[in-house]
């Protein structure tokens, strides 16, 4: 059974479509490249900060430097003599 008023169904609104600009991926070559990027910007950041860090432990007396932060002695010059590769 209907019921006595007629429910008015309302148009379903479908907005106009705009110009179709596809989404562009970088290739698979281009996307190495910018992860060979990113990984060499981060290695490059790491060997700068521990250049300067072994610089700085060139500079000071090693023996007051490990008194005062509490190392064993030599450890400090073992570190600063460390080439860049090396963690």
């Amino acid at each position: 059974m209907q019921s006595s008023h007629a429910e008015a169904k309302k148009p379903l609104f479908i907005p106009p479509l705009e110009p179709y600009e596809p989404v562009t991926l970088p290739s698979p070559g281009k996307r190495r490249m910018q992860r060979i990027r990113q990984i060499l910007t981060v290695w490059w950041q790491r060997h700068r900060s521990r250049a300067q860090l072994r610089r700085q432990l060139r500079e000071i007396s090693a023996f007051d430097a490990e008194r005062d932060v509490g190392l064993p002695a030599g450890s400090l010059l073992e570190e600063a003599g460390k080439p860049f590769w090396r963690a």
